[in-house]
Order: C-alpha cells, then sequence, then structure tokens
C-alpha cells in the first residue's frame, strides 16, 4: 500500500505530466492598441500584429491562464513554447482590434478587466464625449468570449485607483480583508450574473499587492495572480504556489515581444 501511495504521488494520470516537472512561462502584459500612443501603456495594432507574428513564426502557442493552473494542478500538457498574452483593464476599442487579429494568428489572450467600468459603460448608451477610451460592455465581454480565444479574468470590481489593492496607512488588517474580499465578491457577483463566468485569475491593479493579499485571494478561491515585476516564470506540476505573484513583462512601445522573450 506505501509503494502505492508512492508511485500515485509521482505519475500523473494517464496521458498527463509527471508531478515535479517544470516549465518556463514568459507572460507579455498589454493594455491598449491605439493609432497614437501617448505613453508606456499603449502601443499600435501594427505593433500587436508584428509581435503575432513573431510568435508565430518562432514556434510560440499562446495559452490561457487556465492552461497554467491545469498544468500545475491536474498535469495537463502544455505546448513546447507557451506564452500567455496577458490584457488588463478592457478598453473596448482595444477588443475590436484584437477580434480579428486572434482569428488571423490563430492566438488567445487572457483579458483582465475592472467590473465597475465594464458595469458604467454597459449603461452609457452612446459612448462618444464620454471618454477617450471607452471601456468594454458586458455584450463585449460575452461576444470576446464567445469567440473562444479570450479568457476572462478580474483586475478587480473597483480597485484599479491611485492605490490597487494596497493596504492604506490607517487601515487594519480586518479593515483591510474586508474591503478586499467586498470588491471580490462584488466582481464575482456581476461576472457571473452577466456571462455565467468565473474568474481564477486576478491582475493586481498598477501591480500593488499586500503582504496579506495573497492569502486573502487564495480565501476567496482564486487559483492565480500576476504582478507587474519584469521576470520570466517557471511553474511546476504540483506546486500550485508558483501560480501566484506570476511576473509579466510589459509590452512598450519600444519593447517589442522578440526583445522581451531574449
Amino acid at each position: 500500500m506505501l509503494l502505492t501511495l508512492i508511485l500515485c504521488a509521482f505519475i500523473a494520470p494517464l496521458g498527463g505530466v509527471p508531478i515535479g516537472h517544470a516549465a518556463e512561462i514568459p507572460i507579455i502584459m498589454y493594455h491598449a492598441l491605439v493609432a497614437n500612443p501617448e505613453n508606456r501603456w499603449e502601443i499600435t495594432p501594427a505593433a500587436f500584429e508584428s509581435d503575432l507574428k513573431f510568435l508565430t513564426e518562432n514556434g510560440y502557442t499562446t495559452v490561457f491562464m487556465q492552461d497554467l493552473i491545469d498544468f500545475v494542478h491536474h498535469g495537463r500538457p502544455l505546448p513546447e513554447k507557451p506564452v500567455v498574452l496577458s490584457f488588463d483593464d478592457g478598453r473596448s476599442p482595444t477588443i475590436d482590434i484584437l477580434l480579428p487579429l486572434l482569428e488571423a494568428y490563430n492566438a488567445r489572450i487572457s483579458m483582465s478587466i475592472v467590473g465597475r467600468f465594464t458595469d458604467e459603460y454597459t449603461e452609457i448608451v452612446d459612448t462618444r464625449g464620454i471618454s477617450t477610451y471607452p471601456h468594454m460592455t458586458w455584450d463585449d465581454v460575452r461576444r470576446a468570449f464567445d469567440t473562444g480565444r479570450v479568457e476572462i479574468q478580474s483586475h478587480t470590481y473597483d480597485l484599479h485607483g491611485r492605490r490597487g489593492m494596497g493596504k492604506k496607512a490607517d487601515e487594519s488588517p480586518e479593515s483591510y480583508r474586508s474591503r478586499l474580499l467586498a470588491d471580490i465578491d462584488k466582481f464575482a457577483e456581476v461576472l457571473f450574473r452577466n456571462t455565467g463566468l468565473a474568474a481564477n485569475t486576478l491582475a493586481y491593479p498598477l501591480g500593488i499587492f499586500d503582504k496579506n493579499s495573497e492569502a486573502i485571494l487564495r480565501e476567496a478561491g482564486y487559483l492565480a495572480t500576476l504582478s507587474c515585476r519584469h521576470k520570466n516564470n517557471t511553474i511546476t506540476v504540483g506546486e500550485p504556489d508558483g501560480l501566484f505573484l506570476l511576473n509579466r513583462f510589459l509590452r512598450c512601445p519600444n519593447k517589442p515581444v522578440n526583445s522581451l522573450l531574449s
């Protein structure tokens, strides 16, 4: 019996990857695709298409965060050269540009949306003059998800601000925990009500987190989090801790994907 238990601990299900097997995973962080970039968070649609072309020609396969989770938790194989293309915020002009490009290059992305922005823009009939960069509506979210090329994840409901998910100076640990859980619950509620989906990954707004935020997110059922630290990642089958505070390379106008991956 002991030998059987030992073997089960190191052998994945039929066709799976053994426990302890590791994979390197680069994650590229994007925000907005615009004709005339004005800051380091924006690139042109042509620049993104150039990234997709490079990835395709060099044997990379775009994967979802769910694929990383399945690899670590269930030993499900990843492609030989996996890469995650992570988009934050959920701006509606960006998703309109993205969808035909993803189709053309057989690519997939992980889109982390801000719940409050999505709620607000759903209520606005005509976004012209409201904002330079309107955000996705719930119709946009459903349309993107239905393509099979866009995974919907969390960028919080309403913590995309100056301090993000960081603890305030005058906030007790109990108040901080309550505030985060209230936001997490609100995001889960509106996402499920409008799409029937559940997020299992959270991208930290502005990359800000607290020493206790990871434990709070795990308590809420999240299986992965995304930071803004510029590093590669190594994840390992059977080691779920490695899915938290994953690093991402920011794709700036002067940093094409080939330079980030090198």
